[in-house]
């Protein structure tokens, strides 16, 4: 992955003066600084892109299509609504994660809904400045899976989780956990989820599933 959209949706114009409470005291242009800095850092290019209007966000998606490897977007309140600009990702195909600062997951009904998230290979949340960074990582991940799948299956772990998660990886994937026991993750992305919520780490997708593990010791595998 060398070339990244990066692209700010409405109200982020405002960060480190609105809910800071919520969305942190970081101004857009020092969050896209500490983007830039880990772009130069992981040999990415970006371009950043921000705007409170639908069709201006739609039209950047069209615009950079040819430049694009991949799109990191937080969409704002569009998430909850805009079947444009779902429409606008799905039509230019490029692998995107869907990034959000708090975490929509626990905040009022309406932000649990993501109409963008089924054209994504990721959605990450509740991270503040740094689910973007996370969102990079995934591209990263994207690229790495998509080299590794031309020379043909693995049989070998392809990551083992870590403390600083969390990570994302493609699946279907199995799960070896220290017991020895086999779970198959179907489903097209999953994340090891580092929430803080026991010693045994849940599978995170954006909910948590019921499928848990020592987080430390498990290895995932492509079946």
């Amino acid at each position: 992955m060398k070339r990244i959209l990066v692209i700010h949706g409405p109200n982020l114009n405002l960060l480190g003066e609105r809910e800071p409470q919520i969305y942190g005291s970081l101004t857009l242009a020092e969050l896209n600084a500490k983007l830039h800095e880990f772009a130069v850092e992981h040999n990415l290019e970006l371009k950043v892109f921000q705007s409170n209007h639908e069709g201006a966000l739609i039209d950047k998606i069209h615009s950079e299509r040819h430049w694009a490897d991949g799109i990191v977007i937080n969409p704002g309140a569009l998430t909850h609504y805009s079947y444009a600009l779902r429409d606008a990702i799905s039509a230019v195909g490029k692998p995107t994660v869907e990034v959000h600062l708090s975490d929509i997951h626990q905040r009022e009904p309406f932000r649990k809904i993501s109409v963008i998230k089924d054209v994504c290979i990721a959605q990450v949340c509740g991270l503040g400045w740094k689910s973007y960074i996370e969102g990079l990582k995934a591209l990263q991940a994207e690229a790495t899976m998509t080299h590794v799948s031309r020379e043909g299956s693995m049989s070998e772990p392809i990551i083992e989780a870590k403390k600083d998660g969390p990570n994302l990886i493609k699946g279907p994937l199995k799960l070896v956990d220290a017991s020895g026991k086999e779970t198959l993750i179907d489903r097209p992305w999953v994340a090891l989820c580092r929430c803080g919520q026991s010693q045994s780490k849940p599978l995170c997708d954006g909910t948590h599933s019921k499928v848990s593990f020592k987080a430390d010791a498990a290895k995932l595998y492509q079946p």
